[in-house]
């Protein structure tokens, strides 16, 4: 029989586990998360969209976190209505200024869902689960980019084609709205706004199969850990928020970890295939790009698919162990072959009409580094706001967005501009050399966070960056041995065999 607790007590406070068979208790998460799921789609569509619109647009165009003060469900409800917006005006556009103004409004749509999203998952799921939950969010962030380029496939030679590509975006977003009526809110939101009732409603929903006993101890639980949270930031405002963030240094180091880890999955390289992959396909010599970048799509998808059943009995930081080191090593292959490539450095264009072999070994390269990226960092990253307390976590999750959206607007604005000043091989190169350090700062930062609740991953950060800890956890917890209120004593066990 699986163990599994919502909340951890306070330190030094003992209380016995609730016990849940997540076989049949996980089925009451499964319809959520699917639902709000479609929210990260919206943000794999506009992705994979933008890549073929770039291809065929031709001259057609001369105070406080929302998510803490109302709720999880307001703030999706908010990000779909401006992604619906945005993609009609997108749609409708007949100047730059117009599409600039849809492009804006689908952007802040993507940011606020790709917030949102991952931290209500997270926050419904069980723990045993909570990994695969949110990969299943992944999972419609590929297939978003795959129905994207099979539309850009159809209407890519449509008159005016573009029109149709982006407007479909929005039937995502509106399906979304409809079926987050049918969603509950996050049962600790609801008990850190005192909606005692309301959440013990959710947390029933969300365990059919749980006894009263259980459904007591869990929402006692839930009240115990929402409470340490009140008493550790009584004023839950962004700034207090931002404050404890940066003073309380296992919050600062949990927020460094997660915004850290973001920024390697964006630094990497991978959105410039997203973005770009049509146009680098097409700079090769492939005369069908878009056939070829839904391929590399696919790819995509399909590894995420399979790191579903990976990532949580594995662990997070195993999969990115095992995943990432093919990531450069396939980076460093293309930028090698590339030499090989005769390229107009100043155009980007071919100085010839065949497709060689250096070619076909780059389509290789790139395939395979998306392999492995989306097996392990595609998805991991978007675990991290669960090393957030829950005190600090909308405004942790806005800050680790931050630094996604920053570290994307980086690749993607630079892309074009160092294949022409450092080459294409320089270029690769140096994500290959990101994404090398990437593996490094897991290897040594990034604790395991797989099978713990929510509250129990807090007490990782206060010992370091809690590799260690975390690691001597899972052995313990795996063996039985795990206790609530007894993190001392596992930290002075490991400083013991330190000395």
């Amino acid at each position: 029989m699986a163990t599994e607790t919502s909340e951890a007590c306070a330190p030094g406070t003992a209380s016995a586990k609730p016990t849940f068979d997540h076989s049949e208790n996980k089925a009451g998460s499964d319809e959520v998360v699917i639902s709000t799921a479609i929210g990260d789609m919206l943000f794999g569509y506009d992705s994979g969209v933008i890549s073929g619109v770039l291809v065929v647009l031709g001259d057609d165009l001369d105070g406080r976190i929302t998510a803490d003060r109302y709720g999880r469900k307001p703030a999706i409800w908010f990000a779909s209505i401006l992604f619906t917006i945005g993609a009609l005006i997108q749609a409708t556009s007949y100047t730059i200024a117009q599409m600039s103004a849809g492009r804006i409004l689908v952007g802040l749509g993507v940011g606020s869902a790709s917030m949102i999203i991952p931290l209500y998952i997270a926050e419904i799921s069980p723990a045993k689960y909570r990994g695969r939950m949110i990969s299943i969010d992944m999972i419609f962030l590929g297939t978003g980019s795959l129905l994207a380029y099979a539309f850009n496939a159809a209407f890519g030679k449509v008159p005016h084609g573009w029109r149709y590509i982006v407007g479909l975006g929005g039937t995502s977003s509106i399906i979304l709205g409809v079926l987050l009526i049918w969603c509950p809110e996050s049962p600790r939101q609801l008990m850190f706004h005192g909606k005692v009732e309301e959440c013990t409603t959710v947390v029933k929903r969300m365990y059919p199969k749980a006894t009263q006993q259980q459904i007591d101890q869990l929402i006692a639980h839930i009240q115990l850990g929402v409470a340490e949270s009140k008493a550790r930031n009584e004023e839950i405002s962004s700034f207090q928020a931002f404050k404890t963030i940066c003073t309380v240094p296992s919050t600062r180091r949990a927020t460094i970890v997660a915004a850290c880890l973001m920024a390697i999955r964006q630094l990497c390289g991978f959105n410039t295939l997203m973005y770009y992959s049509i146009t680098l396909f097409q700079i090769v010599g492939f005369r069908d790009p878009i056939a070829v970048g839904t391929v590399v799509a696919g790819t995509n998808w399909l590894m995420t698919f399979l790191s579903i059943f990976l990532i949580d009995r594995i662990g997070r930081r195993r999969l990115l162990l095992w995943s990432m080191w093919g990531m450069p090593t396939f980076l460093v292959v293309a930028a090698i072959v590339f030499r090989w490539i005769p390229l107009d450095r100043d155009t980007l264009e071919l100085t010839t009409d065949e497709v060689g072999w250096p070619a076909i070994i780059v389509l290789v390269s790139m395939i395979l580094f998306v392999a492995f990226y989306a097996a392990g960092l595609g998805c991991v990253p978007w675990q991290t706001n669960e090393l957030l307390p829950l005190e600090v976590r909308a405004i942790g999750t806005a800050l680790i967005n931050v630094v996604l959206w920053a570290s994307n607007i980086i690749v993607s604005s630079t892309f074009l501009s160092m294949m022409r000043g450092i080459s294409p091989s320089g270029t690769f190169g140096f994500y290959a050399a990101l994404s090398l350090s990437g593996y490094l700062f897991v290897i040594f930062c990034y604790p395991e966070a797989s099978g713990m609740t929510l509250e129990e991953v807090r007490n990782v950060f206060e010992h370091g960056f809690g590799v260690r800890y975390a690691e001597e956890w899972r052995k313990q917890n795996k063996a039985g041995l795990v206790q609530h209120g007894n993190s001392d004593t596992l930290a002075m066990k490991i400083r013991d065999e330190e000395a």
